[in-house]
């Protein structure tokens, strides 16, 4: 029989794996060799065992997902997913029974090797660097980490962290399976021996997973959902406990998670005098700041997504998450963002169109400020343009708000939608950029825009006109930001006298009342909407020529 050199016999006839170990991949920077023994004497056992260990690097390209995000978030995200892998293997034993003795001693190796790498911040493959393992995950997931960065540093450690958990529950998993406990049963009553034991249901960490996993295979949820909903799930397994049956659950516990959401600490996980610390010991603490309204009902929409689910998978019998939102007056919903002053938008024009300030330093600096400002539409929607999103239809020009391309993405269905563009967008020479952009082969407006998984392509305009334009100018506030554009769009329209569904269809808002969404599905035209974009006056001032 062949052995590979990598494999070694001790003294007493044990096989072990020896491997070098580059001095790039040592914590010191130093050449060295690493030995993990098989604890066997069999040569086909030991060369089953090692060939096995050379593809766990390949086989953890499907257990991870990252990006350059909080370590808190990256620590839900990957235990979300490693807990949907864990219940396909329950799954998995459920139907087929515990794991054969090969790949039980394959999950016993792989754990040996990932606790050692977790210890030594080694590679968990004994065959190669980790390298090309997270670049693949970087690429498959469209993750927004480079090599060097921090965020690679955190995904490097908790791979081999959470991966060696995965491994740990599935082995206790398959030893549960290996025996049988009768003293858990619940006593029939006399004389009624052949009463069946009720099958046990799910979790809520079941059910999460489940639903989560469902709804990702859908596409039904952009990478930022993706953390978002796994933040919210933690929360709940936190509160009522994630191995809790969900049939067991009653409209009490639904309160308490309520209750628990209306005392919750806003930026648990940064804030110094909150992070760590255990749930009962950070509510109603004094000083520190609450989620808002908003947040909550967040929140609480998950919980009713996740319950509706379980039902209708028959999971659970009941919603009762249902009808948990928190009330709002319209007028504390509109009090989050403020629309700008007519003086307020003139000086923000003036420093866009002259920049008499120096602020506008790049294209889109100007370009997304001004498309804001003369079509209320979401950032999102803005930076993901193409080149081809501004066409012409029936002789009016417009900006084709679309999920079509590179990682697009739109919040509702009434965002889907064609926006007239306003006069002054050409007057100041948008056409001339669209060229200009046509002939650097480029296919987006915006090529100098980035990709953020939990932001999407916005997130430089973002910070350079909240953090950068409004400080300057002096307009900065908690509740005027980019998005307060949509606001003043909105509210200026109104004002010129356009109706609110027309409104409405112009910025992508859902239509209010069964009149406008059942019986005028085909909405409003396209030249009713161009008059009344064209309505929308701020006094522009003359633009340099």
């Amino acid at each position: 029989m062949f052995i590979p050199t990598y494999l070694v016999k001790s003294r007493c006839g044990v096989f072990y794996l020896r491997w070098p170990l580059p001095k790039q991949l040592h914590p010191q920077k130093k050449a060295s060799t690493l030995k993990l023994s098989l604890q066997t004497r069999d040569p086909r056992k030991a060369l089953r065992l090692s060939r096995s260990l050379s593809q766990i690097g390949e086989r953890l390209n499907e257990y991870g997902i990252a990006y350059g995000m909080r370590h808190e978030e990256l620590r839900n995200v990957l235990t979300e997913h490693f807990r949907q892998l864990l219940n396909d293997a329950k799954t998995q034993m459920n139907d087929t029974g515990p794991l054969s003795e090969l790949d039980r001693q394959t999950y016993e190796t792989s754990k040996r090797v990932a606790k050692q790498a977790r210890k030594t911040d080694t590679p968990l493959s004994l065959v190669k660097s980790d390298n090309d393992l997270l670049a693949r995950f970087i690429e498959k997931y469209d993750l927004d980490i480079q090599e060097g960065s921090s965020e690679y540093g955190w995904l490097d450690r908790e791979m081999k962290l959470s991966f060696h958990g995965f491994l740990k529950a599935v082995l206790a998993y398959d030893k549960s399976l290996q025996r049988y406990d009768f003293d858990a049963r619940p006593a029939s009553p006399i004389g009624d021996t052949t009463q069946p034991v009720k099958a046990a249901g799910m979790s809520i960490a079941e059910v999460a997973a489940a639903y989560s996993k469902e709804r990702q295979r859908g596409n039904a949820w952009a990478a930022k959902t993706v953390i978002e909903k796994a933040d919210h799930i933690k929360l709940l397994e936190e509160i009522l406990g994630g191995d809790t049956d969900v049939r067991t659950l009653t409209a009490m516990d639904a309160k308490r998670v309520k209750d628990t959401l209306l005392s919750y600490p806003r930026n648990r996980s940064k804030n110094p005098l909150t992070r760590g610390r255990p749930l009962a010991d950070v509510l109603d603490l004094p000083g520190i700041e609450i989620i808002q309204v908003a947040t909550i009902n967040k929140y609480l929409q998950t919980y009713h997504e996740l319950f509706e689910w379980a039902k209708q998978n028959h999971h659970t019998t009941e919603n009762l998450f249902s009808g948990l939102t928190v009330k709002q007056t319209k007028k504390n919903k509109d009090g989050e963002r403020d629309p700008y002053t007519d003086d307020q938008i003139q000086l923000i024009l003036q420093t866009v169109l002259h920049n008499d300030r120096g602020l506008i330093t790049k294209p889109y600096q100007k370009w997304a400020t001004l498309i804001g400002i003369f079509t209320g539409a979401r950032l999102g929607e803005i930076a993901q343009l193409h080149l081809k999103d501004i066409r012409e239809q029936d002789g009016i020009w417009v900006f084709d708000m679309n999920e079509e391309g590179d990682r697009k993405s739109l919040k509702t269905s009434a965002a889907r939608r064609l926006v007239p563009i306003h006069s002054k967008l050409i007057e100041a020479g948008l056409f001339d950029y669209v060229q200009a952009m046509t002939d650097e082969k480029a296919s987006k407006l915006f090529p100098d825009f980035s990709y953020d998984a939990k932001n999407g392509w916005g997130r430089q305009q973002s910070r350079w006109f909240n953090d950068r334009l409004l400080v300057q100018l002096g307009l900065k506030t908690k509740t005027r930001v980019f998005h307060s554009l949509r606001h003043t769009v909105n509210t200026r329209l109104l004002q010129a006298g356009v109706a609110d569904p027309l409104v409405k269809s112009i910025i992508g808002h859902e239509q209010d009342g069964m009149t406008h969404r059942q019986y005028f599905k085909e909405g409003y035209t396209l030249q009713q909407r161009n008059e009344a974009m064209q309505k929308l006056d701020y006094s522009v001032p003359s633009a340099e020529t």
